[in-house]
């Protein structure tokens, strides 16, 4: 076995036993012998990835069942826990996230029936000595990122929620089949106890929110009610944020993703148009949570869509997106459908949804990456750094100040800012 380091450092357990272990536990094959790893860093910054270390493994390998040699790429994501990546801890991302590829995604994809594909092969996790993942590589399949800094047009957005559709129909006949499913997906990024208990989350909610409202008072007079208002909603915003993920009575409950902005869809193309997207799969499962689908999709709407898709489409992406939710439960034989009107009441009752996504997610995710090569949690930590970040966020890209001029006046229009 020879082991290639395609950069500078990477960590001692990366080795040769690792990814034996990886491909036993993810091909079930009794024994695995390693012929070569090229191994590569994939945490070049630019803003791509804020909470966890990337890296790509190509392993050429045989297999005991065949006796040939394979070749296979490899995704391995690992969570280093420090003071600065508490807060994942807090959350239990590693947990829920190994729950959600081990438990619910085969069942997912099972009970959809058709071949749809929602999330990659998740091979191997373990918890020594970091909480680390190893999954299949997309790429290696023809899938790959879109621009966070364009946002999405209006065909990578109708595959996108075409797919979610099918991905939250699924979820409801799965919780209606295994009800204890929900145990493990109780809540996402807006955790009530998070919300209450972490002072760094509220500052920076606060930093992010209080800098957009300094940044709209000098648009002019068209946007002084709409700043008192964001002002207002900063002074109180642990209440605000806790009211945004609560959960509501009688809702309509799916299996949200519950991060679903830019770089976690990777899409594939029509082998003639190379710019037509045919398939869309989705990763980072780490806030998934059970609750209104109009909390993934008003987030998505609101973080990831650029501006005139999301002017003029907003309509039609909500009806190709019920559509595929319920063809779905059709075909899966549900018999509780809710309707158009049902769902797009769900929606405009998770409007708050949609706006926390446009001041906390909006601002990072389209920014260029000249600017946001340094960002990550541990870079965050420092107050300094965050309040000279977050105000080159709502700088970094025209598209997100002219986006909030749209969405701010929309919000307030609905009374999500009242």
């Amino acid at each position: 076995m020879i082991l290639f380091n395609m950069a500078t450092e990477l960590p001692n357990y990366l080795n040769e036993n690792f990814f034996k272990t990886a491909l036993e536990d993810g091909l079930h094959d009794e024994s695995v012998d390693i012929k070569k790893i090229i191994l590569s860093d994939n945490n070049s910054g630019g803003g791509e990835n804020y909470c966890s270390k990337i890296y790509r493994a190509k392993a050429l390998y045989r297999s005991s069942k065949t006796q040939l040699d394979k070749e296979l790429a490899l995704i391995v994501k690992s969570i280093a826990i420090t003071p600065a990546t508490q807060c994942l801890e807090d959350f239990a991302v590693y947990l829920r996230e190994k729950i959600f590829y081990f438990d619910a995604l085969g069942k997912l994809e099972m009970l959809i029936g058709d071949n749809t594909k929602f999330g990659a092969k998740c091979f191997y996790s373990t918890c020594e000595p970091m909480q680390t993942i190893v999954f299949d590589d997309l790429t290696q399949y023809g899938y790959r990122l879109a621009s966070r800094q364009d946002g999405l047009d209006e065909g990578h957005c109708k595959v996108t929620l075409e797919k979610l559709g099918k991905f939250h129909a699924a979820s409801m006949v799965m919780a209606h089949q295994d009800p204890f499913i929900r145990d493990h997906f109780k809540t996402g990024m807006l955790d009530e106890h998070y919300i209450r208990t972490s002072e760094r989350f509220v500052d920076f909610m606060t930093l992010q929110l209080r800098t957009l409202a300094n940044l709209v008072a000098t648009w002019g007079e068209d946007y002084k009610e709409i700043t008192e208002k964001l002002h207002k909603h900063c002074d109180n915003i642990t209440e605000n944020l806790v009211k945004t993920g609560q959960a509501k009575p009688n809702e309509i409950t799916v299996l949200n993703h519950g991060d679903l902005w830019v770089n976690n869809f990777m899409f594939k193309y029509d082998e003639c148009n190379k710019k037509k997207p045919i398939d869309v799969v989705f990763v980072d499962f780490q806030h998934s949570f059970f609750g209104s689908p109009g909390c993934d999709i008003n987030f998505f709407l609101n973080s990831s869509v650029q501006l005139n898709v999301l002017m003029k489409c907003r309509d039609s992406l909500i009806e190709s997106y019920y559509a595929a939710f319920r063809e779905s439960l059709q075909r899966m034989q549900f018999e509780k459908i809710p309707t158009l009107e049902d769902m797009k009441t769900e929606i405009t009752s998770r409007e708050l949804y949609g706006f926390f996504a446009s001041y906390s997610f909006l601002p990072m995710i389209a920014m260029r990456k000249e600017d946001s090569y340094d960002i990550n949690l541990e870079t965050l930590a420092s107050k300094e750094f965050a309040t000279k970040k977050v105000k080159l966020m709502f700088s970094s890209n025209h598209r997100t100040t002219d986006t909030l001029r749209y969405t701010l006046k929309r919000f307030n229009e609905l009374g999500t800012l009242d």
